[in-house]
């Protein structure tokens, strides 16, 4: 349910974002949309990717291919709206997905199709996409040990481009 619930959350962002007018960054320098939000302004990483700093949790992820700051909400768990995808980053709850098969058990709700599963050094990634009432979906849900805390990045996006994006910001997280 709370995958669901996160989804819906990062749908949501995504389409007032793109109803705004918005490119889904904040105003350059600003580093947050939310008063007292948690952004710090990202810097280039190796590669020109941004680094997006979540200082809420104390740890980062790169995003290639962007070159504004993001907007990153304040709440649990913390959106994160960039201007190539959303994610949802927490840390883990107790109900949580644990395994691959956890989460492909959760998906199941979604009628997924392409289904496919990695296992990371420290944790695991699901994606898959369907169709429902709203179009096209392609899902990502990862978790992963970070420093002795587990995280879940997770998102429901519009295209596949913005799913290989969150993807590969999800599995670049790090302290």
């Amino acid at each position: 349910m709370r995958n669901l619930v996160g989804a819906l959350v990062v749908a949501l962002a995504s389409v007032s974002l793109v109803a705004c007018g918005g490119g889904g960054a904040a105003p350059s320098g600003s580093g947050s949309a939310a008063p007292g939000g948690s952004a710090a302004p990202g810097a280039k990483a190796a590669g020109g990717a941004k680094v997006i700093k979540i200082a809420k949790l104390g740890i980062e992820g790169s995003a290639p291919g962007e070159t504004e700051d993001p907007i990153i909400g304040d709440g649990d768990p913390v959106l994160i709206a960039a201007a190539g995808f959303t994610v949802t980053v927490s840390e883990a709850k107790p109900t949580d997905p644990k395994t691959i098969k956890d989460a492909e058990g959760a998906a199941a709700m979604f009628t997924p199709k392409n289904l496919k599963n990695e296992t990371l050094p420290d944790g695991w990634t699901l994606t898959y996409d369907n169709t429902g009432s709203a179009g096209a979906n392609y899902f990502v849900n990862t978790r992963r040990e970070i420093g002795g805390k587990t995280y879940l990045c997770d998102t429901m996006q519009s295209t596949p481009e913005q799913q290989k994006k969150a993807l590969d910001f999800c599995k670049s997280l790090k302290k």
